[in-house]
């Protein structure tokens, strides 16, 4: 059985050579308290919405940043299986640059293919940037799931025609992978270089997820 505490040599192998990881099943008793959290969350900026029509509904997601210190969110930016990617694939020096949801709601949240940083860094001994995805809600075919270009992030040439605007990574790719994965899944993926997108959400109710997003470099000092 896989540990939850540390990476296996297989698991280190699949982040360096396709950029991302899948562990199922990971976040155990906390998921309860942090969905139903999310989920209220989620439903109230909706209503938010078709009270006041001004407010942003970008991309038809709900879009969210919370605090780095958020203890209710502490088990996703925490968990010891994402201190043991960080410390993988980061320079010596890591920190938590960002905490995020990320819930599309039904009939929207499809994405282009992209990566976070734009231009293409290859051949570096260590990632830009990590993303610790958690899979909040149940990762389906149908509801808006993450889609990867697994390898990717090792080639300087981008998977899409990107001289003729960001629309040309909006449809399939005959590369991709759409992460299906139960409720409490991470992901974890190199969102600075490997091409990603959302998906669109063909089901009844928001797909929930959360990402702690690390950088490299030494902890920011708290104010005091």
């Amino acid at each position: 059985m896989a540990s939850t505490t540390r990476l296996t040599p297989r698991q280190r192998q699949s982040l360096v050579d396709d950029g991302y990881l899948v562990v199922p099943s990971l976040l155990g008793s906390a998921l309860a308290p942090i969905a139903a959290r999310l989920d209220r969350h989620v439903q109230q900026t909706v209503a938010n919405w078709a009270e006041d029509p001004r407010l942003d509904t970008h991309e038809g997601a709900v879009t969210t940043r919370f605090d780095l210190d958020d203890q209710g969110l502490a088990p996703c930016y925490q968990h010891p299986l994402v201190v043991a990617a960080a410390a993988a694939v980061l320079a010596d020096d890591w920190r938590l640059q960002a905490l995020e949801l990320r819930a599309p709601i039904p009939g929207s949240g499809e994405q282009g293919l992209h990566t976070d940083f734009g231009i293409a860094v290859v051949g570096i001994p260590h990632w830009r940037a990590m993303s610790a995805m958690w899979c909040i809600s149940e990762f389906t075919r149908d509801n808006g799931p993450l889609r990867v270009i697994p390898g990717s992030h090792l080639v300087s040439e981008p998977p899409i025609d990107t001289e003729h605007g960001y629309a040309t990574g909006m449809g399939p790719h005959p590369d991709e992978v759409k992460i299906i994965a139960p409720a409490g899944s991470l992901i974890v993926f190199n969102g600075a270089d490997l091409w990603h997108s959302g998906t669109f959400n063909y089901t009844p109710a928001a797909r929930l997820a959360l990402t702690a997003c690390f950088a490299p470099g030494p902890p920011w000092p708290r104010d005091t």
